[in-house]
Formats: structure tokens, C-alpha cells, sequence
């Protein structure tokens, strides 16, 4: 008789599938919330490190300027055409930094609503009639199709290299950074955003004659998605983006993100804190505290921000609404927002909580002194 030399194998029982699926389970519970911080810590750092990158572009853009730290907004209709105007213009240009490529990680929302304008998906016939805008193409301007879509960028393959060399950007600038003081005759009304609203981007002289210090010159931070018929793609925009860009990038109902902030349009009353009645200082709304936010709907975060001194700071979204001074958090730093059925923004304001929430950060009123008609000093 033969004996095996082999034994047979005994299989895992039941039971001791369960236990073994039971312990996965908790090591999976343990290890997610650990593997969600520390990606979110990651793209923190990740942002952090595109604007330390995009700061050190802008202070060799100053060397080269006379001490300005840009040519403008990124802005096709407003500041003329992005590829010689505004500071992802300058950043390209100079070879400093690619902005189209530095995205904000922690966004889902990664396209400038911008970008839309220059791919011709948008129609901004309304900025060429201000006048602002002369000599910024290089075509004689008629209409918004003149300077905007595959044709005015040389067909199809100039139009993708265009998107290519990163004319993008999920970060937006603050009206100090992108327009400097407002101007004397359109200072305080909000709307206006063209060039001529405000007295030139940020300049070594606003710092220098300036009210505050550099370290308190808010530059950007990772930008909000829009909340109008601006930031809203639909089937057909959706078509034309990606046959400018040459693949699918955009799909119907995608939003866009915000590329500066408005100026001193926002109401601040608070006379027990300094405000008083027709006092306005600037808006911050479209700069997102996205990163690490505490509470389940996304609100609570931080926004990392690039300042003029170059060093980047976090912000802290910690006051949950206007008129409140809890610490939940409303997904706003500094300014409270007021919405209507559809949910877009009607109002801006400031009260006490929302100024202390980032005062000792962020300089929020004129960079310089502005002398009136009259020879007074106006700082508001």
C-alpha cells in the first residue's frame, strides 16, 4: 500500500473569512480618515508651493517694470489679449512659472471662467464698447468673435497651443493685486472692473507710499467658482472649449472659477469697530477657503494666500455668517454673502465678525491716501 507523502490542505472556514474580512473593515475605518488628511495636507502644500512659485515670477516681473508687479488681470475683454496681458501673461512670458500647470488641487473646479471668454464659448461684446481696451489685440476690433475663438488664435492647432502654455489659472487675484487703489472717479460704486477703475495693478509705490505693509497686500488665493450665467457651461459651451482645447476637458453643467476679485464695494457700518455709514472696503468673496475644511459641507477651511512680501499665509474661514461670531466657519473669509432663490450672490457685506476675521491678515481698505478736489485726505 502506497501512503501519500502529501497531507490534504484545509481550507479557511467560514468563521475565519469573516474575522479576516471584519479586521480589513477596521483597518480600512482607521486608515481613511488618516489617508484624506493627509491628502488634504498635501494639496495644502502643493498650492502653497504654486504661489511661492508665482511670487517669486511677479517680484522679477517688478525688476524688469519699473516696480510693477503686473500688467493687469487675467481678463481677455477687460485687460486685452492673454497672451501679452495680465499675470499669467507675465508669469509665461518670463518663463517663471506656468499657471495653467500650477493648478489649485484641492478645487474640483479647475478652468477660469477666462479661459471661456478667449475660447469664444462666451460673448463680452459689453467690455469692447468702455473704450478701455485699445491697441490690446492685434486686430482691429469689431466684435467679441475679432479677438476671441480658434480663429482670431490661428486655427485649430495655435488655439490648443494656446491652452498648452497654461493660459489658466483656479487662483484669483485681489483688486489690489489686479487694479491697484480705486480710481478717483469710480472708487467706491461696485461693478466696475476694467483697468481704468483703478490706478494701475500693484506697483513698488503703492507699497512704498502705501498705508499698510507689504506683508498685509493680499495677492491671491484659490478662487470660487461663479455663480452666473458666466461660470455655468451648457452643452454648447461645453462643445466649443473642447474643440479649442483639443479634448474633452469640459462637460455640460461644469462651473467655472472666478478670476479677481471686485474693489471697495463692500458696506462696512460696524461703528463700534471704525466703520461708519458709506464706508466700502474691499471684497474678498471669490478667494475660496477650500483646503481642510471642519464641517460636512465643506465650509470651515482655509484659503492659503500669496502676500506681497512674497510669503504665503493661511487664512482662516472661522465666522459662520454675518452678524455672527461663531467658529464654524461659512465658507467666506472676511465678507458675508447674501443669495437669492437660485442661489446666486445678490449682496456683499462686512459686519464687526466678518472684519475681525481677517484684519490682522489682510489689509481690506485704500493702499494709499487719495487727496480730494477739495485737498482733503480720503483712507477709506
Amino acid at each position: 500500500m502506497t501512503i501519500s507523502m502529501f497531507k490534504g490542505r484545509r481550507g479557511f472556514t467560514l468563521v475565519e473569512l469573516l474575522v479576516v474580512i471584519a479586521i480589513i473593515g477596521v483597518l480600512v475605518a482607521v486608515l481613511l480618515p488618516a489617508l484624506s488628511t493627509a491628502r488634504s495636507a498635501a494639496n495644502l502644500s502643493s498650492s502653497s508651493s504654486n504661489l511661492s512659485s508665482f511670487g517669486r515670477g511677479f517680484e522679477l516681473y517688478a525688476t524688469n517694470n519699473d516696480g510693477l508687479y503686473t500688467s493687469g488681470a487675467f481678463d481677455h475683454a477687460r485687460d486685452g489679449d492673454v497672451r501679452s496681458n495680465g499675470w499669467v501673461a507675465d508669469l509665461i512670458n518670463l518663463k517663471v512659472a506656468n499657471p495653467g500647470k500650477a493648478i489649485d488641487a484641492g478645487s474640483r473646479n479647475k478652468i477660469n471662467e477666462k479661459v471661456g471668454d478667449y475660447t469664444g464659448a462666451y460673448t463680452k461684446t459689453s467690455e469692447l464698447t468702455t473704450g478701455k481696451n485699445a491697441g490690446k489685440w492685434d486686430t482691429a476690433v469689431a466684435a467679441w468673435a475679432d479677438v476671441s475663438g480658434e480663429n482670431y488664435f490661428g486655427g485649430d492647432a495655435a488655439a490648443k497651443e494656446v491652452w498648452d502654455s497654461g493660459y489658466n489659472s483656479n487662483y484669483a487675484t485681489t483688486w489690489h493685486f489686479s487694479r491697484g487703489d480705486p480710481s478717483a472717479t469710480d472708487g467706491y460704486a461696485g461693478g466696475g472692473k476694467g483697468p481704468a477703475d483703478g490706478d494701475g495693478g500693484l506697483s513698488q509705490n503703492h507699497i512704498n507710499q502705501g498705508l499698510t505693509t507689504a506683508a498685509r497686500v493680499a495677492l491671491m488665493g484659490p478662487a470660487r467658482a461663479g455663480d452666473g450665467a458666466d461660470a455655468l457651461v451648457d452643452a454648447a459651451k461645453a462643445t466649443t472649449m473642447n474643440n479649442f482645447f483639443g479634448s474633452k476637458l469640459v462637460k455640460a453643467n461644469d462651473l467655472l472659477v472666478e478670476s479677481f476679485n471686485d474693489g471697495m464695494s463692500v458696506d462696512f457700518t460696524d461703528t463700534a469697530i471704525g466703520g461708519s455709514a458709506g464706508q466700502k472696503i474691499h471684497e474678498f468673496n471669490d478667494i475660496e477657503p477650500l483646503h481642510q475644511a471642519k464641517n460636512s459641507d465643506g465650509t470651515g477651511g482655509l484659503a492659503p494666500i500669496l502676500f506681497a512680501d512674497l510669503h504665503v499665509s493661511k487664512v482662516v474661514d472661522s465666522v459662520d455668517a454675518v452678524t455672527t461670531s461663531g467658529n464654524a466657519g461659512d465658507g467666506f473669509i472676511g465678507n458675508g454673502v447674501t443669495r437669492n432663490a437660485s442661489g446666486k450672490i445678490t449682496a456683499v457685506a462686512t459686519d464687526g465678525a466678518g472684519y475681525q476675521e481677517i484684519v490682522d491678515q489682510i489689509w481690506v481698505k485704500r493702499l494709499r491716501t487719495r487727496q480730494s478736489a477739495s485737498g482733503s485726505v480720503n483712507e477709506n
